[in-house]
Protein backbone atom coordinates (compact mmCIF):
# COMPACT_ATOMS: atom_id res chain seq x y z
CA UNK A 1 0.00 0.00 0.00
CA UNK A 2 1.14 3.26 -1.02
CA UNK A 3 1.54 6.25 1.59
CA UNK A 4 -1.05 8.98 1.21
CA UNK A 5 0.12 12.66 -0.46
CA UNK A 6 -0.24 15.71 1.27
CA UNK A 7 -3.17 16.27 -0.37
CA UNK A 8 -4.70 12.84 0.68
CA UNK A 9 -3.31 13.60 4.46
CA UNK A 10 -5.16 17.43 4.25
CA UNK A 11 -8.68 15.66 3.18
CA UNK A 12 -8.22 13.19 6.10
CA UNK A 13 -7.18 15.76 8.61
CA UNK A 14 -10.38 18.10 7.36
CA UNK A 15 -12.64 14.93 7.66
CA UNK A 16 -11.51 14.63 11.24
CA UNK A 17 -12.11 18.50 12.14
CA UNK A 18 -15.66 18.31 10.81
CA UNK A 19 -16.21 15.07 13.23
CA UNK A 20 -15.28 16.62 16.08
CA UNK A 21 -17.11 19.67 15.59
CA UNK A 22 -20.73 19.50 17.47
CA UNK A 23 -23.25 19.10 14.78
CA UNK A 24 -25.56 22.01 15.50
CA UNK A 25 -22.25 24.30 14.48
CA UNK A 26 -22.30 23.06 10.85
CA UNK A 27 -23.49 24.10 7.63
CA UNK A 28 -26.80 22.37 6.04
CA UNK A 29 -26.97 18.75 5.34
CA UNK A 30 -27.21 20.45 1.49
CA UNK A 31 -24.26 22.18 2.01
CA UNK A 32 -22.33 19.82 3.20
CA UNK A 33 -23.13 17.49 0.57
CA UNK A 34 -22.32 19.55 -2.06
CA UNK A 35 -18.94 20.78 -0.83
CA UNK A 36 -17.95 17.06 -0.15
CA UNK A 37 -18.87 16.60 -4.21
CA UNK A 38 -16.70 18.74 -4.70
CA UNK A 39 -13.73 18.03 -2.72
CA UNK A 40 -13.81 15.02 -4.00
CA UNK A 41 -14.12 16.08 -7.71
CA UNK A 42 -11.09 18.69 -7.32
CA UNK A 43 -9.16 15.36 -5.32
CA UNK A 44 -10.19 13.49 -8.96
CA UNK A 45 -8.87 16.34 -11.05
CA UNK A 46 -5.51 15.54 -10.16
CA UNK A 47 -5.06 12.14 -10.65
CA UNK A 48 -6.80 9.22 -10.15
CA UNK A 49 -8.50 8.42 -6.51
CA UNK A 50 -7.55 6.04 -3.57
CA UNK A 51 -9.10 2.71 -4.38
CA UNK A 52 -11.84 1.71 -2.51
CA UNK A 53 -9.99 -1.32 -1.43
CA UNK A 54 -7.60 1.07 0.24
CA UNK A 55 -9.98 3.68 2.26
CA UNK A 56 -11.55 0.65 3.84
CA UNK A 57 -7.82 -0.77 4.87
CA UNK A 58 -7.24 2.38 6.41
CA UNK A 59 -10.34 2.45 7.69
CA UNK A 60 -13.03 4.70 5.67
CA UNK A 61 -16.51 3.37 6.17
CA UNK A 62 -17.75 1.99 3.19
CA UNK A 63 -21.32 2.00 1.66
CA UNK A 64 -23.32 -0.98 0.25
CA UNK A 65 -22.15 0.06 -3.49
CA UNK A 66 -18.48 1.18 -2.65
CA UNK A 67 -18.69 -2.85 -1.08
CA UNK A 68 -20.13 -4.12 -4.34
CA UNK A 69 -17.47 -2.28 -6.01
CA UNK A 70 -14.29 -3.93 -3.99
CA UNK A 71 -15.69 -7.04 -4.64
CA UNK A 72 -16.76 -6.78 -8.35
CA UNK A 73 -14.10 -8.24 -10.62
CA UNK A 74 -13.13 -4.99 -11.75
CA UNK A 75 -9.84 -3.41 -13.28
CA UNK A 76 -7.99 -0.63 -10.98
CA UNK A 77 -9.35 1.98 -12.81
CA UNK A 78 -13.01 1.34 -11.99
CA UNK A 79 -11.65 1.06 -8.39
CA UNK A 80 -10.29 4.14 -7.92
CA UNK A 81 -13.81 5.69 -9.34
CA UNK A 82 -16.51 7.71 -7.25
CA UNK A 83 -19.69 5.53 -6.91
CA UNK A 84 -21.17 8.72 -5.35
CA UNK A 85 -21.05 10.76 -8.73
CA UNK A 86 -23.70 8.26 -10.05
CA UNK A 87 -25.87 7.11 -6.54
CA UNK A 88 -28.56 8.50 -6.07
CA UNK A 89 -28.58 9.19 -2.31
CA UNK A 90 -25.81 12.21 -3.34
CA UNK A 91 -28.57 13.38 -5.71
CA UNK A 92 -30.31 13.47 -2.94
CA UNK A 93 -28.56 14.83 -0.23
CA UNK A 94 -27.91 17.66 -2.40
CA UNK A 95 -31.22 18.76 -3.12
CA UNK A 96 -33.36 17.98 -0.58
CA UNK A 97 -32.93 18.91 3.66
CA UNK A 98 -33.96 16.49 5.32
CA UNK A 99 -33.09 13.81 2.07
CA UNK A 100 -34.98 10.46 2.57
CA UNK A 101 -31.99 8.46 2.74
CA UNK A 102 -29.87 5.96 4.69
CA UNK A 103 -27.24 3.98 3.32
CA UNK A 104 -24.47 2.90 5.93
CA UNK A 105 -21.30 4.08 5.58
CA UNK A 106 -22.64 6.76 3.20
CA UNK A 107 -21.37 10.37 3.86
CA UNK A 108 -24.07 11.90 2.76
CA UNK A 109 -26.52 9.93 4.46
CA UNK A 110 -24.02 10.94 7.79
CA UNK A 111 -25.02 14.72 7.06
CA UNK A 112 -28.51 13.84 7.55
CA UNK A 113 -28.32 12.45 10.54
CA UNK A 114 -26.03 15.29 11.86
CA UNK A 115 -28.45 17.87 10.90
Amino acid sequence: MSELSREELDFVALARTLESHDPAEHASSRLRSRLLTALVNKQAQSGPLMSLAQSGNLGAKLCPFEKLVVIAPLGEKASQMNPCSICHARILAERFEPAPIWWPGCPYSQFQKSS
